[in-house]
């Protein structure tokens, strides 16, 4: 999706997915661009965006998915060029981006479950502004945290059209160095921009009429020509949608009415002359048998 100098995607083995239902609404304090995307069961994924033009602001931009919010990236004025989120993480572990199955439940107790409201929609929000240097107590390496999400299952009728759900990796530790000072992020009043990816599978998008069929068991219909004007269409009738008949069709089939019974006595004519014409020869042979003249050569 695109929207001014700012672009978004998400992408599964570096490939973008496609887009559905792309809409895009603007406030005076926000722009808000929603599109649909399918997602696969056990697939990676990351969040990958752009800025395309110099400005003279800064950039600061958060992933969330399901509404798990990740780590801000920032860039300074001037910064052009494609930052891409595919991980939870903190100071101490990541856990990868994986589409995975929901587990619905039929307990009523969860059905009002706030947690579950965001699940089926990945976010990115990039705001602009300034930043602001300053002093942190804190420095040196992180001390080991694990990283830990709320993954349980889901009222069945909290998401009907969801099929699939965000799930975290195993931690990879890391190790990041905080410095003794920090640039903080100070916001303008210019609006925000927000990328919402909603996903669940293929199959579903296109009962919904959002994703074009991919079916190969539609029926197909062969239209052979032969020459002329008239299409003959293999296929059932009932589906088909012929076009209206040539006016002069109806002297076409007399003219051709005339022809195959001229072309019938032709052929019963013949059939009845070949008998007589062997019967005739046979006639002749005879005759010709009959008036052979005998010679006698003997002498006086």
């Amino acid at each position: 999706m695109i929207f001014g100098d700012l672009s978004a995607y998400v992408f599964i083995d570096g490939q973008e997915l496609s887009e559905y239902s792309v809409i895009v609404s603007s406030t005076p304090t926000e722009n808000r661009i929603t599109c649909w995307i399918a997602s696969e069961e056990g697939k990676k994924f990351g969040v990958r965006w752009t800025n395309t033009v110099e400005q003279s602001w800064g950039i600061r931009a958060g992933v969330s998915v399901d509404g798990v919010h990740c780590t801000r990236q920032s860039a300074r004025s001037g910064w052009v060029g494609t930052k891409e989120r595919t991980y939870l993480g903190n100071d101490s572990v990541t856990r990868d981006f994986t589409f995975s199955n929901i587990q619905l439940t039929d307990d009523d107790s969860m059905l009002g479950d706030q947690n579950s409201s965001d699940i089926g929609h990945i976010v990115l929000k990039v705001e602009t502004g300034e930043f602001v240097k300053k002093q942190v107590v804190k420095h040196g390496i992180s001390k080991d945290c694990a990283l830990r999400v709320r993954e349980g299952k889901v009222h069945e009728r909290s998401k009907k059209a969801c099929a699939h759900r965000v799930n975290f990796g195993e931690e990879v530790p890391r190790q990041v160095r905080r410095s003794a000072s920090h640039n903080w992020f100070k916001p303008d009043n210019r609006p925000i921009t927000i990328f919402v990816f909603k996903y669940t599978r293929l199959d579903i998008l296109q009962a919904m009429g959002i994703a074009p069929s991919t079916s190969k068991n539609s029926s197909k219909e062969e239209v052979i020509d032969y020459g002329d004007d008239i299409e003959i269409i293999d296929g059932p009738y009932e589906s088909l949608k012929l076009p209206p008949p040539p006016k002069d069709i109806k002297p076409r089939i007399q003219h051709l009415e005339v022809e195959l019974e001229r072309l019938r006595a032709q052929l019963a004519s013949s059939e009845e002359r070949k008998p007589s014409r062997i019967k005739l020869e046979r006639e002749i042979s005879r005759r010709q048998q009959a008036d052979v003249e005998v010679l006698d050569l003997t002498e006086d």
